[in-house]
């Protein structure tokens, strides 16, 4: 037992590592405008530079480690992060800061979907649940660090927390997963395998959850800040709160999942995430007194993390049981469409915030909410037609 979970525990890390390095800027903007010279609007487009490549490399990355194995693709997309990383850190200009985000993006296409494949491999299947809640809890752990790291690296130098994801990329190097332990299919079948409604429903429930999720990184951390007018470091810690929420519930979340079945209480956790999201943009604006807006957004930012940890499990649960001779591509088809949802969110919505006075704002974070509540509608949809088994 103790060798099995030193063999997990780096796959659960590097389940933080993906999610971390693309937000980790939200809470910098300010100060990354002060050094570059470039607009918020403009510096918003380095989460979609990580963003897009990662999502189109993911449509082909998962079926290429199930062909070349995992632990080479593994240990090379770190090594890749890691001097995409350290470039961050350097970039003299925002033209050289983009190029490098793009590179970060395109090496975590080849290590995300394939943790997901390898912990599939290493657990019993009645604690799948559990096991993909921890690794979205470590997803959300990751995603509520990067505001709150990068507020406080804002706070002396941004670039620091670029020398900090290179660090941990390259520990992350040395200790790759095991090679699939089930046969390869060959050929076509490798992609066909992937033709199927499950992962098809898995794979736009996740772009719809994470148009709502990314905004929540995004914009609730603009929303916050003007609206309370607080500083880099307690705008990064009230997200961060989004995370640590669902760092608190995941596993919680994943065993409601294999007692109670995976579309009923992943609905449920979709619909949450939506009205979550929604009601954050609406009590910051409440005439309540002293400090109850503030209190107010904090509890409804909590119960949106703990929702979006459930999204997460239920769509990684879903693409990964799709075809199980290809577990990593079919993860990288599902995580492909999730952060093109990801990638889409700060275009739609950041010009949506910067088009409002502020505290109006809010209609940006109202409007994101309903893209997560209409996958959980679609997930109750497909529970009630019986397309998918629970």
């Amino acid at each position: 037992m103790t060798e099995r979970k030193a063999r997990l525990w780096p796959l659960y890390v590097g389940g933080f590592l993906g999610p971390f390095g693309s937000p980790v800027v939200t809470t910098m903007l300010p100060e990354m405008q002060a050094d570059l010279g470039r607009s918020i609007v403009e510096l918003s487009l380095t989460l979609p530079a990580y963003l897009f490549p990662f999502a189109a490399l993911m449509l082909i990355s998962g079926t290429l480690a199930e062909r070349f194995g995992r632990r080479n693709t593994v240990r090379m997309g770190y090594v890749v992060f890691t001097l995409a990383s350290i470039a961050c850190a350097l970039a003299p200009s925002y033209e050289v800061l983009m190029l490098a985000r793009v590179l970060q993006g395109a090496a975590n296409a080849f290590t995300t979907p394939v943790l997901v494949a390898a912990i599939t491999d290493s657990v019993a299947p009645h604690r799948l649940g559990r096991s993909l809640g921890l690794f979205g809890s470590m997803q959300a752990t990751g995603q509520a660090m990067a505001p709150l790291i990068g507020g406080l690296a804002a706070s002396v130098d941004w670039r620091l927390a670029f020398w900090g994801t290179a660090l941990v990329a390259a520990i992350l190097a040395m200790l790759p997963p095991e090679d699939s332990p089930h046969k390869a299919v060959g050929g076509w079948e490798r992609w066909k395998v992937l033709a199927n409604r499950q992962l098809a429903i898995a794979s736009i429930t996740a772009a719809l959850a994470f148009l709502t999720t990314m905004a929540m990184a995004v914009v609730a951390a603009l929303y916050v800040r003007d609206v309370f007018d607080l500083g880099p470091t307690a705008t990064g810690l009230i997200v961060a709160i989004f995370g640590f929420a669902g760092l608190a519930t995941g596993r919680f979340t994943g065993g409601l999942m294999d007692k109670y079945g995976r579309l009923e209480v992943g609905g449920i956790a979709h619909l949450t995430l939506g009205i979550f999201s929604a009601v954050t943009g609406i009590v910051g604006t409440l005439a309540l007194p002293g400090p109850l807006p503030l209190v107010f957004v904090i509890i409804a930012i909590a119960i949106a993390g703990a929702a979006a940890t459930g999204t997460r499990t239920v769509v990684q649960n879903l693409a990964v049981t799709s075809a199980p001779s290809n577990r990593s591509g079919a993860t990288s088809i599902m995580l492909a469409c999730q952060f093109a949802g990801a990638a889409l969110s700060p275009v739609l919505f950041v010009p949506l915030y910067e088009a409002q006075q502020v505290p109006d704002g809010g209609i940006a974070l109202i409007a994101a909410g309903t893209t997560a509540f209409a996958a959980g509608i679609l997930l109750l949809v497909v529970r009630k037609l019986g397309w998918v088994k629970a």
